[in-house]
C-alpha cells in the first residue's frame, strides 16, 4: 500500500483507568477527560493542520457533545469503541455484542460527518471470532484492534495478575496472546482466524503502530515516557519500514496530575500522569508535524478504503 500515517485516539473516560487498576476512588463529576484533554488534542490537529479518527463510546458522547463539536471542522472520523466500553465485550453473546454496536451506532451517527460509522477498536484491544463476525455482518469497513506487541501483553498480564493477589479486581481483560503477535502492516483476515492474513478474508485490519523487529507499541502512554532521543530514534526505524504508521493514543494521554478532576490514586499507578502538559504537547505536536512532513496523514476509514480497493 502507499506510504500514509493516521492519528487516532481513544477517548475513554476517567472512570475506565479507576477500573483498570482496581482502584475505588470516585469518578469526578466533571471529567477532565473531556473538559481538559480533547480540547488539547483538538489544538493540536489544527496547529499542525491534520485530521484524525476519534474512536468514541456511545453512551458517552450526550453528555459531552460540545466538547467533541470541533471534530467536524477538523475532518475527523468518528469510529466506534463500543457503547458501554465493557472490557468483556469480546466473550459477549452474539446478540449482546450485535445491541452494543447497533446502540453505539445511533449514538455516534449524529456526531459524524459521514453517512455511516465503519471504523471499530475494541475495549482493551480485545477482540473474538464473534465480535469480528458481527463486524463484518454489520458492514463494517475496518476494524483497528490489534496492537501487535507481546511484550505490552505480557505486562498487561503481570500487572492484572499482580492486582488480583493484592485483592484489586482489575476490570481488564488478558486476552489471547496470539492476537498480540499478528503483522504489523494491514491486511485481510477473517474473523475465525483474526490474527493471520488472507488474500480474500472479509475483514481489514489495521494494526496500531510497533517498532519493526523490537515489536515494541509506539502508543501515546510510550511516547510521552520514553526519553526524546529514544523516540526519535525508533521514529525513524519505524518511518522507513511500515507502509502504515497506525498512531494510538487515548485522551488520558493529554492531561497531568495537576489537572481537576484527575485522581491522586491514579498518579500512583500511571507515571506518564507525572509528565506535564506542556511537555506532552511539545511531544505530540513534535510527532505529528514529523508524520506530516513524512507521509500523508488521513483517517483510518480512507486508508481502509484504499487498502481494500487495491487488495481486492
Amino acid at each position: 500500500m502507499q506510504r500514509a500515517a493516521a492519528i487516532t485516539i481513544d477517548v475513554d473516560s476517567l472512570h475506565h483507568y479507576l477500573g483498570i487498576h482496581g482502584l475505588a476512588a470516585p469518578s469526578p463529576e466533571h471529567d477532565p477527560i473531556y473538559s481538559h484533554a480533547m480540547p488539547r488534542f483538538f489544538e493540536l490537529l489544527e496547529d499542525v493542520g491534520v485530521p484524525a479518527t476519534l474512536f468514541l463510546i456511545g453512551k458517552d458522547v450526550a453528555p459531552h457533545a460540545k466538547a467533541l463539536a470541533p471534530l467536524r471542522k477538523l475532518s475527523c472520523e468518528v469510529a466506534s469503541h463500543s457503547f458501554s466500553h465493557a472490557y468483556r465485550l469480546f466473550q459477549f453473546s452474539a446478540a449482546d455484542i450485535d445491541d452494543e454496536l447497533e446502540k453505539a451506532e445511533a449514538a455516534l451517527l449524529p456526531l459524524s460527518n459521514a453517512s455511516a460509522i465503519t471504523g471499530f477498536r475494541a475495549p482493551g484491544y480485545n477482540t473474538s471470532p464473534t465480535l469480528l463476525t458481527a463486524l463484518v455482518a454489520r458492514g463494517y469497513r475496518y476494524d483497528s484492534s490489534t496492537l501487535p506487541a507481546p511484550s505490552y501483553w505480557a505486562a498487561r498480564a503481570a500487572a492484572i495478575t499482580r492486582y488480583r493477589l493484592a485483592g484489586r479486581a482489575s476490570a481488564s481483560q488478558v486476552g489471547r496472546l496470539r492476537a498480540f503477535s499478528g503483522p504489523l502492516t494491514p491486511y485481510r483476515t477473517t474473523p475465525e482466524a483474526y490474527w493471520r492474513p488472507k488474500q480474500y478474508g472479509s475483514l481489514v485490519e489495521l494494526p496500531m503502530a510497533c517498532v519493526p523487529g523490537l515489536r515494541l507499541p509506539l502508543i501515546g502512554t510510550s511516547w510521552v515516557l520514553m526519553p526524546a532521543a529514544l523516540r526519535q530514534r525508533l521514529l525513524k526505524l519505524s518511518l522507513e519500514r511500515l507502509g502504515l504508521f497506525n498512531f494510538e493514543m487515548h485522551a488520558i494521554d493529554l492531561l497531568d496530575g495537576s489537572d481537576p478532576g484527575v485522581p491522586a490514586a491514579l498518579l500512583d499507578v500511571q507515571p506518564d500522569l507525572r509528565v506535564s502538559v506542556s511537555d506532552k504537547m511539545r511531544a505530540f505536536r513534535g510527532l505529528f508535524r514529523a508524520l506530516s512532513e513524512d507521509r500523508p496523514v488521513r483517517t483510518l476509514h480512507d486508508i481502509a478504503g484504499a487498502f481494500a480497493g487495491l487488495k481486492r
